[in-house]
């Protein structure tokens, strides 16, 4: 496999959890389907489904804020009042492994290039992607191991979580796994993170099915 790294960053970004119904919340960093939507973006792919695979970074430090906004209704008349909560500054970077569409990612970024506009999570929060690097032949952990990771990673992934001392853990579940096509969806996933994007120690549980763990250039990156 091959792993094309791109940074994404924008001054609000809203990736709302969909259990949430009065007050709009946000899951605290972009979701591995929101990540792949960029990339369907990028390419022009409206109903983008692969069998690629995305890890995250947080770059900064994860901040929310509550605002209230006045969105439309459904008629023209009538402005909705809506309490929505935003991520405040944030950046990320995104580690996009396989052998479908790495090759026409990199191809697209490293011309600075989009075929639609690209945002964090809702239209008004747009984000210029930048290519950061692209690598062959990625090396994928079959063995259980210890592993340190700048990315956030998946719960099934831990064996077991090392703690540090004034690290700052945070465990956010819920995020969609799989796009079928056509807004369907199947199975859920948890992350742990570290919310001032410290590095995240743990012993490494192969051969589940919900993750794996690849090196890119020595770089452990944990991948949904």
């Amino acid at each position: 496999m091959n792993a094309v790294i791109f940074d994404i960053k924008g001054t609000i970004a809203h990736f709302r959890r969909p259990d949430t119904t009065v007050t709009h919340l946000t899951y605290p960093f972009i979701t591995p389907l929101a990540a792949k939507g960029v990339v369907g973006a990028i390419l022009g792919i409206t109903d983008f489904t692969t069998k690629d695979k995305v890890g995250i970074q947080i770059l900064k430090p994860v901040r929310t804020s509550v605002q209230q906004l006045s969105l439309l209704g459904e008629k023209s008349t009538f402005n909705r009042p809506t309490t929505i909560e935003f991520l405040v500054n944030p950046a990320y970077r995104i580690y996009y492994v396989g052998e479908e569409y790495v090759e026409e990612l990199y191809n697209k970024l490293k011309n600075n290039a989009s075929v639609y506009p690209t945002y964090l999570g809702v239209a008004y929060a747009l984000t210029f992607p930048k290519l950061k690097g692209y690598f062959k032949n990625v090396e994928i952990v079959y063995n259980e191991c210890y592993v340190e990771t700048p990315s956030v990673v998946p719960t099934p992934a831990i064996k077991e979580l090392i703690f540090e001392e004034n690290n700052h853990y945070n465990r956010a579940g819920g995020f969609m796994k799989n796009y079928l096509g056509e807004r369907q969806f199947e199975k859920s996933v948890s992350y742990i993170y570290e919310k001032n994007m410290k590095n995240i120690k743990f012993f490494y549980q192969p051969n589940n099915e919900e993750c794996v763990v690849a090196n890119i250039e020595g770089e452990f990156i944990c991948l949904v």
